[in-house]
């Protein structure tokens, strides 16, 4: 993340010193932006990548060529199964056990329901299976929405800032929707649910599970937004430590950056700091304190659409 001499009260000096006649205004890629619920700013940024998922052929392949994700087989049932000329799902359509399952099944697949396929898969194996993985791709990276989140602490406290990134073909574009003050917090929680607009789009997210989402959820239910988060998505952190835990020192995203995409940053503001970096900016005015923060929660999705893609063409399916 820095070097050994980083000093993060030191960072924080220098940067009141360096934007101590500057506002967002002088940043480049922000604007003001006007929700139905009041104002908040917003960075619009561009970055070059390619995300890289499994085709669709090979998604279906893998999912019905595993006969355990219908409910009463196991290895022995499988194995018995296949040997008997069952390779797919779709071969027990009228098995007189498992063929209503299956059936029930192949439903999903037909429609192209990855939520439903995701919740099936889950239910048989964990969420952090490699199927489900795969079963992202159905939606098409279109419909992927990385997000990440700042907040002024770990619950029952107002968001700073959410990020969201969407794929095109060969590039990502960065939506980051900032509170200027503690009354826009429901401006940046419209901005960024606006993004969500069908319920095909799936969030990706790096220990989101657990944090990101529920924050998200607590925050909306406080300001009485009513608009639910989509219910598909992916943990990176879970897939992460499934495919690297025996190979890198640990599965924090900054070192999954750098010793797979050697990345490492400088004058970055650790999470734990964030919340106070923020204060510093509401008390002082300066928006110094902003800076790295911004450009911390920039760096952070960008880094998950580079961990799906390389988990697509590492993990074993």
């Amino acid at each position: 993340m820095t070097d050994s001499s980083y000093n993060p009260q030191n960072l924080k000096e220098k940067l009141i010193e360096t934007y101590q006649d500057k506002s967002l205004e002088d940043l480049e890629h922000g604007m003001e932006m006007e929700t139905q619920y009041g104002l908040c700013y917003k960075f619009t940024t561009q970055e070059k990548l390619k995300i890289k998922i499994i085709g669709e052929r090979k998604v279906n392949e893998c999912i019905l060529g595993d006969l355990k994700l219908i409910k009463g087989i196991g290895e022995a049932k499988e194995r018995k199964l296949k040997e008997d000329g069952c390779q797919s799902i779709d071969d027990l359509r009228d098995h007189p056990v498992f063929g209503a399952a299956a059936c029930e099944f192949l439903n999903h697949i037909e429609k192209g329901d990855s939520s439903a396929l995701s919740d099936w898969i889950s239910s048989q194996y964990s969420p952090s299976h490699p199927l489900n993985l795969l079963t992202s791709s159905l939606s098409g990276a279109e419909n992927l929405l990385f997000m990440d989140i700042e907040t002024l602490g770990l619950k029952e406290v107002p968001l700073i800032l959410i990020g969201v990134a969407e794929a095109s073909e060969n590039s990502l574009t960065i939506n980051q929707y900032l509170m200027r003050d503690l009354k826009e917090e429901k401006a940046v929680l419209d901005g960024f649910i606006s993004h969500q607009k069908t319920a095909d789009h799936v969030y990706v997210t790096f220990n989101g599970r657990s944090f990101d989402v529920p924050f998200i959820r607590s925050r909306m239910r406080y300001h009485g937004l009513e608009k639910r988060i989509n219910s598909q998505h992916l943990d990176l952190l879970h897939f992460s430590r499934r495919q690297w835990k025996d190979q890198l020192p640990n599965c924090k995203l900054q070192t999954l950056e750098k010793y797979l995409f050697d990345l490492e940053r400088y004058d970055d503001v650790p999470s734990s700091l964030v919340p106070d970096f923020y204060l510093t900016y509401l008390k002082t005015g300066n928006i110094g304190p902003l800076v790295p923060i911004i450009e911390h929660n920039r760096e952070d999705v960008v880094t998950l659409a580079k961990i799906l893609s390389l988990l697509h063409q590492k993990s074993d399916f």
